[in-house]
């Protein structure tokens, strides 16, 4: 099996950036090779933040690269008081909620006419098999091209749609995987608590990030 992995920082992959590596430049991606227990896996890195940068360099995985799945780890905003910074999660649904084309076609805030709910599902083989790997909460992500800091805007996601945390790209990994029948695993790790804002987040990211590279070691190793 061939494992793509996606991160959307340079921080987020500086845990699989280890001896045995080796880097191409695809464009403006970052491309790194590496053997992931007894897996291939090439890890793809944006030149930007966002969901068309995500989107574009998960497309680059299946069209360049092959894989077979695609496994995406990242840090992730707290929409609710429970979730602690610093826990890991697994997301089950993700909705796009700044996407909105109500006036035009009656489709609620988040909706796609391409999909069944606003909140569209991740893969259910890939999120059993890490379940019994490592078994962690399940919850829905607000994606949208915003960092959302300040308690009322989280507090309002969290009442809308439902979602307990909140990110910049699991909308564009999700659908870009969707769209080309590649199964897709997001694996998240709280940066900043729902009152932490800009502040927590800077300051807790890097160590959200340190291990990325031992729990992708666990799945792989059971796929």
């Amino acid at each position: 099996m061939k494992i793509g992995i996606f991160t959307a920082m340079e921080k987020e992959a500086a845990s699989f950036l280890r001896d045995g590596v080796t880097k191409e430049t695809v464009g403006c991606f970052s491309v790194y090779k590496f053997a992931l227990g007894k897996h291939d896996a090439v890890l793809c890195c944006p030149p930007s933040v966002g969901e068309i940068a995500a989107s574009a360099a998960c497309q680059l995985l299946i069209t360049k690269y092959g894989v077979d799945c695609i496994l995406n780890f990242g840090v992730v905003g707290a929409l609710t008081a429970k979730a602690s910074v610093q826990s890991f999660v697994y997301v089950g649904d993700v909705v796009h909620y700044d996407m909105d084309t109500s006036e035009a076609d009656g489709y609620p805030i988040g909706g796609y006419g391409c999909f069944d709910d606003v909140a569209v599902k991740c893969d259910g083989s890939l999120l059993a098999k890490a379940i019994k790997i490592n078994p962690l909460p399940i919850v829905r992500c607000a994606s949208a091209d915003k960092f959302v800091g300040k308690p009322d805007a989280k507090s309002d996601l969290n009442r809308d749609f439902g979602a307990e945390i909140c990110d910049m790209e699991s909308a564009g990994i999700l659908f870009a995987c969707k769209f080309n029948n590649v199964p897709c695993l997001l694996i998240k790790c709280i940066s900043d608590s729902l009152v932490g804002g800009i502040k927590e987040y800077q300051n807790q990211v890097f160590i959200a990030c340190e291990g990325f590279f031992q729990f992708a070691s666990e799945l792989a190793d059971n796929l």
